[in-house]
């Protein structure tokens, strides 16, 4: 008989932690914060390249970002779920699963009137609140959002699914003094003279990487209550806990490539422009000023509490950085004070660059997961024991290890804040 499926992760450690072990309303809440994750990736990487090379040089570089991933991510999720055709229904449901439109902290609706068009806007748009606080509704970052990003990035996404789909706004923000309702509206259609997209070199790199092609597990038989896929009608008012167990659960394994995708893509961009070495050391700052923010954020999901060694290997388990099966981990635990990490091999190793913030692991000194681990204890270090393999310390007399300066500024951003569950 198959234990029963975990409503939390506050019990004991499990060595072969797999998130096929949570229940289906849990995974719904752990999706949820996965596919948020995907918004913390630019809080941490903009304010950086910002810095060191102007402002000016954040909407290419996360235009590029998106458009390089999307495509790649849409085209797995709808094979996964089942979405056929190519029409605005298959548009939609590619957008109810996409990161990008993080359910709650995006709260979009939608109406399709048939196969040729229809609308989605933005009841509540967290990307919109967030820009709008820190810019103190100044003009200029609105319409970097807005208009710079959303336009080429959502006929990407929709061009995807169809190569004569368009996306076009019919009112979006500056908003006008007073305004009441959505956020922005937009329409979504097919145009028989719409112009060829043009060719993206990152998109590319992207697609031809392994990860871009890489199979998970198959499904099991039996699935249990719930969808199935996604091969049926249009669900404007679509949820995770629609689905069944063991396809929700594939599905934030998608969650997890998705944002490795992700970096893969804004690492291509960065090498373009400035060389691999300043794109890794970005790609470190990166990591280490969100590790503060997003692993507690996690670990509360699943009511995860302390910060011994038990709490560190979870946090490495459950750690969207490292996706499931495309990077395969082992944690032992030896005491409530060491563990040992390791990775074997997997595709991520037989991957090329751009690796993200995988390339981080080729560090042996210093990987990129001891930002993790420093976000359970500040006091734990990593010490390397073979290749791609760590004994973790949690010294007590330690002194605590110091944030990355960057974390405070992600850390006030709505994203890092924001209630997902009501």
């Amino acid at each position: 008989m198959s234990a029963p499926l975990l409503g939390d992760y506050a019990g004991a450690f499990e060595p072969d932690f797999r998130l096929d072990r949570l229940s289906r309303p849990t995974l719904a809440r752990v999706g949820r914060e996965l596919m948020l994750f995907a918004h913390f990736h630019d809080r941490g990487l903009m304010p950086l390249v910002a810095a060191r090379f102007g402002r000016e040089h954040m909407t290419p570089l996360a235009c590029d970002e998106w458009m390089g991933a999307s495509p790649v991510y849409n085209a797995r999720a709808r094979a996964l779920l089942g979405i056929r055709g190519d029409g605005v229904s298959a548009i939609f449901k590619a957008l109810q699963v996409d990161p990008g439109f993080a359910h709650r902290y995006m709260d979009v609706g939608y109406e399709l009137r048939d196969e040729s068009l229809g609308w989605f806007w933005l009841k509540f748009c967290g990307a919109y609140q967030d820009v709008h606080k820190i810019s103190r509704g100044g003009e200029p970052a609105i319409r970097q959002l807005c208009h710079d990003m959303e336009d080429p990035t959502f006929d990407a996404t929709a061009i995807a699914v169809n190569p004569r789909a368009r996306v076009r706004p019919e009112h979006r923000p500056p908003l006008a003094l007073g305004h009441v309702g959505p956020t922005c509206r937009w329409r979504v259609f097919l145009d028989d003279a719409a112009a060829p997209y043009p060719p993206l070199a990152v998109r590319d790199a992207v697609a031809a990487s392994r990860a871009a092609r890489f199979r998970f597990a198959e499904l099991p038989a039996e699935l249990g209550a719930g969808l199935a896929d996604y091969s049926g009608d249009f669900v404007p008012d679509f949820t995770l806990e629609l689905l069944a167990q063991p396809v929700l659960a594939r599905l934030c394994r998608e969650w997890m490539l998705d944002v490795h995708l992700l970096t893969r893509a804004a690492q291509e961009s960065l090498r373009v422009r400035w060389g691999a070495d300043v794109a890794r050391e970005l790609a470190r700052e990166q990591w280490a000023a969100l590790a503060p923010v997003y692993v507690p954020r996690l670990l509360r999901a699943l009511d995860v509490k302390g910060d011994d060694m038990s709490a560190v290997g979870k946090a490495l388990q459950l750690d969207p950085a490292l996706p499931h099966e495309y990077v395969r981990t082992r944690f032992a635990l030896e005491s409530p004070l060491v563990g040992h990490f390791s990775i074997e091999p997997c595709e991520a190793f037989a991957d090329g660059e751009p690796a993200g913030w995988l390339a981080l692991l080729l560090d042996a000194e210093r990987p990129g997961f001891d930002a993790v681990v420093a976000a359970v204890n500040p006091r734990a270090r990593c010490l390397p024991t073979g290749p791609f393999a760590w004994r973790i310390e949690i010294d007590p007399n330690a002194a605590p290890r110091a944030e990355a300066p960057l974390a405070n500024a992600v850390r006030v951003s709505n994203v890092a804040r924001f209630e997902l569950e009501p």
